[in-house]
């Protein structure tokens, strides 16, 4: 006890209270950022132009999921649309509408945690990898779909779980990933941090290790940054937004690992903002245009 009554002592208490206020303090922000809340169904007026199917599936480990399924031309791919965290399918159907025009057959859904599925958090992309493997499926047994032929879109948390995904499933041979972090760590302390990014070089160890807690059982899968140069074959197109300086060099760093292939190509680009959702105008004239030429191109035999 004298110990902690001297000046030594005292300054010791005051740096471990220091120490575990600033813990408790991540901890929270973590907790918020991996628990969203539920973004309800909204009344989409291009919904009104083609015919929607709800459909439920499962993910690979069981988790009910909820989707919007719409026909697209009998024969040809399907395509999962993948939203990003805190979104849900809602905010892929005016893509998912342009896509099913040029005969894709498209399914949009909610992950686990969020809008109609069941479960309850997020992993920013670890665990939703096996929503997306489940949808994949679920596409793959629509009738008049060619089950060989898949595409995968995704938006951060959509694109970092369709990557871990495509790894598992030959038959998603082209992707298109809009504002793909690195790794989920890194996602996590760049969202923490926000405001304080001078803190993210001195303390990102921090949110990275509380997450690590939170979600033990996650540790060890590989991130996107060392999936993305597995896959062989497929036909990858990185969208960065070029409002975003620190994601787009590291997509950019992504990109540059990429092995060149013979047999299927990539392309890096950056447009004004990212996901299609925060575009207007002739910016999102030419965000549609390249993502459903990218998918036309790659995604349909000649």
């Amino acid at each position: 006890m004298r110990f902690w009554r001297s000046v030594p002592g005292a300054l010791l208490l005051v740096l471990l209270l220091g120490m575990g206020v600033a813990v408790g303090a991540v901890g929270v922000q973590v907790h918020r950022l991996t628990h969203p809340a539920r973004v309800s169904k909204s009344t989409n007026v291009a919904s009104d132009l083609v015919r929607i199917e709800e459909v439920e599936f499962s993910s690979a480990d069981g988790i009910p999921l909820r989707g919007w399924s719409i026909a697209g031309t009998p024969g040809a791919p399907g395509i999962v649309l993948c939203h990003d965290l805190g979104g849900s399918k809602d905010a892929m159907l005016d893509l998912g509408i342009a896509l099913q025009s040029a005969g894709f057959t498209v399914l949009a859904f909610d992950f686990r945690g969020h809008g109609e599925s069941g479960g309850a958090g997020s992993t920013l992309g670890v665990e939703e990898k096996r929503d997306v493997l489940g949808a994949l499926d679920y596409l793959a047994g629509v009738k008049g779909v060619d089950a060989r032929r898949l595409g995968l879109y995704g938006v951060g948390m959509g694109a970092q779980a369709a990557v871990r995904a495509a790894a598992d499933r030959a038959s998603a041979t082209v992707l298109v990933l809009d504002g793909l972090y690195p790794d989920v760590g890194w996602e996590v302390q760049r969202a923490v941090y926000a405001r304080w990014r001078f803190s993210m070089g001195r303390m990102g160890f921090l949110p990275r290790s509380v997450f690590d807690v939170l979600h033990f059982d996650t540790r060890g899968e590989a991130p996107a940054s060392a999936v993305l140069p597995t896959l062989r074959g497929r036909h990858l197109l990185l969208v960065a937004p070029a409002d975003d300086a620190l994601l787009t060099a590291e997509m950019k760093r992504m990109y540059d690992a990429i092995p060149e292939q013979k047999d299927a190509d990539g392309n890096l680009i950056t447009l004004p903002a990212g996901s299609g959702g925060d575009l207007y105008g002739e910016d999102l004239t030419r965000y549609r245009a390249r993502v459903l030429g990218f998918f036309k191109e790659r995604l349909t035999p000649a």
